[in-house]
C-alpha cells in the first residue's frame, strides 16, 4: 500500500514538472513573436517616415520646375522683343558709300612703283613691287610641297612674308606649267612652278601667272611684271600706295566711270 502511494506521489510530481516547463518555453516564445512584432511596426513607422519625406522634396521640386519655366517664358518674350527693336533699327539704317577715284592715264590706270595686292585664294593683301623690267610676276613661296589632285600636279606652299609674324598663309594651286631659271651668279639653272591666281590692284582683277620662289630676303613678297598690267596700266615709279588696299565688303560704287579693267 505504502509503494503505491509512492509511485502515485512520484508520477505526480513528474507531470507537474512537465507542465511548469512546458509553459516557461510558451511564455518565452510568445515574448519573441512580441518583440518581432514591435520591430516591425518600429520599420514601418521608419518607411512612412521616409516617403513622406520623399514626397515632401518631390514637391518641392515640382515647385521650383514651375518657377524657373515661368522665368524662361518672361525672357524668351523680353529676347523677342528686343531682336523686333533691333530689326527695327537695322532697318531704318543708311550705309554710307565711300567713292575712290583712281587716277587714269589715256584710258589706262595708273599703278605706283609700290602697291598692296590682294589674292581671292587666301583673301589677304600682300606688298608688291611694280617692276616694268620684269616680263613675268613672282611670288614668295617656302616649303614648297608637290602632290597630286584629280590627275594633276598642285603645290602647296607658305606665302608669308611678315617679319612680324610666324603665321603661315598657306595656298594649294595647281601647277600651270614648269620653268627653269638661271642665276646670275651661277651656271646651274632651277626648276620652278608657275601658277594662275586672281589677283586685285584697285579696281584691276585678274588673273595671272606667277613663278614661286623664296623671296624671304626680298624686300616685298610680290612682284608684279608686264604681263600683269599690260594694256592695263601704265607705272608711275615716283609714287608708291596710288590704290588703297581691297576691302571685300566694300560695296560697289554707283556710277563709277572709271574704264573696266578685268579682262
Amino acid at each position: 500500500m505504502l509503494f503505491r502511494c509512492s509511485l502515485i506521489s512520484a508520477l505526480l510530481l513528474t507531470v507537474s514538472g512537465c507542465t511548469l516547463t512546458s509553459q516557461h518555453q510558451h511564455q518565452e516564445t510568445l515574448s519573441k513573436f512580441d518583440n518581432l512584432a514591435a520591430q516591425h511596426q518600429q520599420q514601418q513607422q521608419t518607411f512612412t517616415e521616409t516617403f513622406a519625406q520623399h514626397g515632401t522634396a518631390l514637391n518641392q521640386l515640382a515647385d521650383k520646375v514651375s518657377a524657373l519655366e515661368s522665368q524662361l517664358t518672361v525672357i524668351q518674350r523680353t529676347q523677342a522683343k528686343l531682336y523686333a527693336n533691333v530689326a527695327t533699327d537695322t532697318a531704318d539704317v543708311k550705309v554710307k558709300e565711300k567713292v575712290v577715284r583712281v587716277p587714269v592715264n589715256d584710258g589706262k590706270i595708273i599703278l605706283g612703283g609700290r602697291e598692296f595686292v590682294w589674292f581671292d585664294a587666301v583673301e589677304n593683301t600682300f606688298q608688291s613691287r611694280v617692276d616694268t623690267g620684269a616680263e613675268t610676276s613672282s611670288l614668295n613661296a617656302v616649303d614648297i610641297q608637290e602632290f597630286e589632285r584629280d590627275g594633276d600636279t598642285w603645290v602647296k606652299f607658305n606665302v608669308n612674308h611678315s617679319e612680324n609674324s610666324d603665321q603661315p598663309v598657306i595656298m594649294e594651286m595647281p601647277v600651270k606649267r614648269w620653268v627653269r631659271i638661271r642665276q646670275s651668279s651661277s651656271d646651274s639653272t632651277e626648276r620652278r612652278p608657275v601658277v594662275e591666281a586672281w589677283i586685285r590692284v584697285g579696281n584691276i582683277h585678274e588673273k595671272t601667272e606667277f613663278t614661286l620662289a623664296d623671296r624671304t630676303n626680298m624686300e616685298y613678297p610680290v612682284l608684279l611684271g608686264r604681263e600683269f598690267f599690260k594694256d592695263l596700266a601704265v607705272v608711275d615709279v615716283s609714287q608708291v600706295h596710288i590704290h588703297p588696299q581691297y576691302q571685300p565688303d566694300t560695296p560697289s560704287e554707283p556710277g563709277d566711270d572709271t574704264p573696266k579693267t578685268s579682262r
